[in-house]
């Protein structure tokens, strides 16, 4: 690798460190747990470290994985739903892709260089590497797939410093840029709705959306059975990147014959099946049930801190929310711990800011955050002329803690006076719902970690991209300002200013740092959780 971004590196710096403390923490009961490139981030109980132990990799058998949501849809390029790139990501792969601590690593390019000027960036390919069609990827296979992606996708406006894409031969992509940017590497390295590279025509042939997902990933897809399960199967063509098995990158190997994933939106219903043996691998384990299955022999359960974070926006296309003191009146009467203490039983962290703390972008201005005060909620909704109205919350019943927060928010705003009801939607409805049309009065959810924060405000905030229906030139100027800055400690002062003017104009707020807890059969091996929220399921095989 010629060229790296230099912040990624002390933004993981700095949040292994705070990782490590985490641990520090925990306890005599407890021991760490080596993540895929051997960096300890996370926790397993005493009982449980044997059953990692004495055991060599083997091929086949069938994982099955319960998750609690199921897929929208096949098409990465168009998705930005958790639920679709957790299966996806191990069919499709990007360009560049992040490591355990999210630095920025090969994946399908071997190296890359940026010219003195930084306008022009050139990717060398991995030669030898096929798609699950038999063919091998080229550089055409790139042009092709970031061309779709910077005309389909909704993350289409962070690639608007691309200028073009040129191809001098079948193993080189060249970008040439409008100004330099060192975000364009980030955007490239984006798990939220992922570039990922497809071969040369795919969407075309397939009617303009992909339903038959083909990629170069270690396990190829096999069927969707909508509501019920998702099924992949080893790809024997696989070729790995070079270097120890990291995040999304490095030397990744599949294992098991075949991959289920089963959809099991009932919690409880997921962990019986977990007990039982229907399922090897539980996603989103409840708080609650972390100690019970502690004290199973046969399970492991891994528990780390995590990226993720929710949120509550405010519809601001309609009555009473396109009311700033209306706003400013919800923002006074919440009190976000308890919301961490009911809907992650504890566990989780109250959130000022969606910048994580403890690392080079978190800031005093991050900190700062409303404080409950209800009796100026209630002058604040008296002033905006609020008559009693019904006010809608809009949740999923997919995740757990996404109904409790909002069972939490309606009896804190009833205390000042809102009429306030909570509207439960299957996952799918959710996201083609309320999620993406912006038509509702308040929502709440929760997002997946980014690696750079014009990632995670651009699509909410900035006039092109945001849902709501909130508009500021200023927030708009601000963030464009974000993606040509180059100097870091700039850059810096504009996401400080990008917070500052979201308190205040509040289109949403940060509630909660949500932590990963993952159960799993102990005849499962090399399995490790990542607190960045993504099940890998390669380098990972089964003890018959």
């Amino acid at each position: 690798m010629k060229k790296t971004v230099g912040f990624y590196k002390r933004f993981f710096l700095l949040t292994s460190v705070t990782l490590m403390l985490v641990m520090a923490g925990c306890g005599q009961s407890t021991q760490p747990v080596g993540d895929q490139s051997g960096t300890q981030t996370g926790t397993q109980t005493s009982n449980q470290t044997a059953s990692q132990e004495n055991s060599q990799p083997k091929q086949g058998g069938r994982l099955i994985v319960g998750t609690g949501a199921d897929l929208t849809k096949l098409d990465l390029h168009t998705s930005t739903v958790l639920s679709d790139r957790i299966p996806l990501l191990h069919v499709q792969e990007m360009l560049v892709t992040i490591d355990e601590n999210m630095k920025v690593i090969p994946m399908l390019a071997k190296e890359w260089k940026e010219a003195q000027d930084g306008k022009t960036v050139t990717f060398s390919l991995r030669r030898g590497v096929m798609f699950h069609n038999g063919k091998e990827l080229k550089a055409g296979d790139v042009k092709y797939s970031l061309e779709r992606f910077m005309k389909e996708a909704p993350r289409k406006g962070e690639f608007s410093m691309v200028q073009s894409i040129e191809t001098p031969d079948d193993y080189t992509v060249v970008f040439h840029l409008n100004g330099s940017s060192n975000v364009f590497i980030g955007s490239l390295v984006n798990p939220f709705n992922p570039a990922v590279i497809i071969p040369i025509g795919l969407a075309d042939d397939q009617g303009g959306k992909i339903t038959n997902p083909i990629g170069t990933g270690p396990f190829q897809f096999v069927k969707w059975e909508q509501g019920k399960q998702l099924v992949l199967k080893r790809f024997d063509g696989y070729k790995a990147a070079e270097g120890t098995a990291s995040g999304f990158g490095g030397e990744k190997k599949a294992y098991v014959d075949e991959v289920v994933f089963k959809t099991i939106s009932d919690p409880t219903v997921r962990m019986t099946a977990l007990e039982t043996g229907e399922i090897d691998l539980a996603l989103d384990v409840l708080p609650k049930d972390v100690k019970y299955l502690e004290g199973k022999n046969n399970l492991v359960v891994a528990k780390k801190p995590s990226l993720s974070w929710g949120m509550l926006q405010f519809g601001m296309k309609k009555p009473p929310f396109d009311n700033p003191k209306i706003r400013e009146a919800v923002a006074y009467a919440i009190n976000k711990q308890e919301i961490v203490d009911v809907a992650t039983w504890g566990l989780g962290e109250v959130a000022p800011s969606p910048v994580f703390p403890n690392t080079e972008w978190f800031s005093e201005t991050h900190a700062n955050d409303y404080k409950q005060d209800i009796e100026k909620a209630k002058m604040l909704v008296k002033e905006a002329g609020y008559k009693g109205e019904p006010i809608k919350i809009a949740t999923s019943k997919a995740y757990d803690h996404h109904e409790k927060t909002a069972m939490v928010l309606q009896k804190q705003l009833k205390e000042i006076g809102l009429n306030v009801e909570v509207e439960s939607f299957e996952w799918a409805s959710f996201i083609s719902g309320p999620w993406t049309t912006g038509d509702y009065h308040l929502l709440n959810g929760h997002i997946s970690p980014r690696p750079d924060p014009n990632q995670i405000y651009y699509s909410y905030l900035h006039s092109s991209s945001s849902y709501n229906g909130y508009k500021n030139p200023e927030m708009d100027r601000l963030l464009d300002q974000g993606i040509s800055t180059i100097d870091t400690p700039k850059r810096k002062e504009v996401y400080n200013q990008v917070q500052e003017l979201l308190h205040k104009d509040l289109s949403f707020m940060s509630l909660y740092y949500y932590p990963v807890i993952e159960g799993y059969q102990s005849r499962v091996k090399g399995y490790t959780a990542w607190s960045a929220g993504y099940p890998r399921l390669w380098n990972v095989w089964l003890e018959r």
